[in-house]
């Protein structure tokens, strides 16, 4: 299936609906522009300079009642040194004609769809999407085409597909099964199945959590799971973690082998927070983490605590972390703050954080950043914010980073006759 036969097929879908229903009495359409600057420079190193433009355009109600068209992508520019080998790039992330039913909330989508449901990790992919509620509780998505990816081999052979399906009650639990398969050139990269939950069984005791499992390799990948207690009294509120992730298992064929920490490497993460709401706008919360992994020095724990503070238009607060790794860059502790106002109609940001580390890194046994920023919004369709950060670390001597962007929306209703 070739990306010109997808926009043949979602030519033909959004025709054939067109034609076989009732026109609707308007067009609600929106546009958005997101205009981001983010600079970086380095003692001794380049300047990175970059211009990003992220664009999407939704029409609800197009041509016919539940009929819709989402499109959304970004292009960047170098503006000083270049940047990941080339000076500019560019890409759709989405741009597919979708349709709502008015029952059972069934809805289809055809054209480049991007999707995360169970196994499907923002998934990207030219082909089409079905979902729709179904009796006793149940639910069902299923999704196929070719993945986009970057690359330059082609798309020969390629292909993806995958769905899920869930039962639950509203309010009181919902289970998830799902399944994802991809090939690459005739040949199978990727086949994974897994699991989600979320249960309620008493008020106050909420557990949320998915488990991932390598069908090819005969391996669980990852699980994540996190309890919830609270808020008790509406001030009191304890919140539980656990985390196990296979990195051979969970990464395929990742593009950057860095990403693995060491090889067949299992990192575990068990760890709880508690949160309490003091009054007069003050809340007060304690951490703690334990990781271990099954190779490697990536043993340790975390302790922290933190006190922030509310009020009317401004916030503020300030935390401290203690982290015993093996490894020397994770046997440190962390001081941090941050504070919020406004100023008229400019909302002032500003934060910092201090490192101690136990042993020299380069030389140096500090780290310390700070960061300023600042938001305006100009009318309803605009918004202009920036920030600027400057810090001195054992990697460099001076660092400087600097963010701007401008957000402009536009919303009109198009009826027959004109626009409002």
């Amino acid at each position: 299936m070739k990306k010109a036969a997808a926009l043949s097929v979602l030519a033909f879908l959004g025709a054939a609906i067109a034609v076989n229903a009732p026109p609707a009495a308007a067009t609600d359409i929106s546009l958005e522009s997101r205009t981001y600057v983010p600079a970086r420079g380095t003692d001794g190193e380049n300047t990175h300079v970059l211009l990003y433009e992220y664009l999407t355009f939704n029409a609800e109600d197009l041509v016919q009642p539940g009929l819709y068209l989402r499109v959304g992508g970004w292009g960047r520019t170098d503006l000083a040194d270049e940047t990941y080998g080339q000076k500019t790039n560019s890409e759709l992330q989405y741009g597919f004609v979708g349709w709502r039913a008015p029952q059972l909330n069934a809805e289809a989508r055809v054209g480049r769809v991007s999707l995360t449901a169970g196994v499907a990790r923002n998934e990207v992919f030219d082909g089409l999407l079905l979902g729709s509620d179904l009796p006793a509780g149940f639910d069902v998505t299923l999704y196929g085409g070719i993945p986009v990816e970057v690359g330059e081999d082609g798309h020969s052979g390629d292909m993806l597909y995958g769905g899920r399906v869930s039962q639950g009650r509203a309010g009181l639990y919902r289970l998830g099964a799902s399944y994802l398969k991809e090939r690459d050139a005739g040949d199978d990269v990727r086949e994974e199945a897994g699991s989600d939950l979320f249960l309620a069984p008493l008020p106050l005791v909420e557990v949320t959590g998915t488990s991932l499992y390598n069908v090819a390799d005969r391996k669980w990948a990852r699980h994540d799971y996190r309890l919830v207690l609270g808020p008790f009294a509406k001030r009191a509120r304890l919140t539980t973690t656990w985390s196990s992730t296979d990195y051979t298992a969970y990464f395929v064929e990742p593009m950057n082998h860095a990403m693995l920490p060491v090889e067949d490497t299992t990192l575990n993460k068990l760890g709880g927070e508690l949160e309490v709401v003091l009054g007069r706008g003050f809340t007060v919360a304690a951490e703690y983490v334990s990781f271990s992994a099954s190779e490697g020095e990536n043993d340790g724990n975390v302790y922290g605590a933190s006190l922030d503070w509310a009020g009317s238009g401004t916030m503020a607060g300030a935390g401290y972390r203690q982290v015993h790794g093996e490894a020397e860059e994770d046997r440190y502790w962390q001081l941090r703050g941050h504070a919020t106002t406004a100023f008229g109609p400019i909302d002032v940001s500003v934060s910092a954080e201090h490192l101690v580390y136990e042993k020299e890194i380069n030389g140096e046994t500090n780290a310390t950043t700070g960061k300023l920023g600042l938001s305006y919004a100009a009318s309803k369709s605009l918004d202009l914010s920036g920030s600027v950060e400057y810090g001195q670390t054992p990697e460099y001597d001076r660092e400087v980073k600097g963010f701007c962007a401008v957000t402009w929306r536009y919303d009109a209703l198009i009826k027959k006759g004109g626009t409002k």
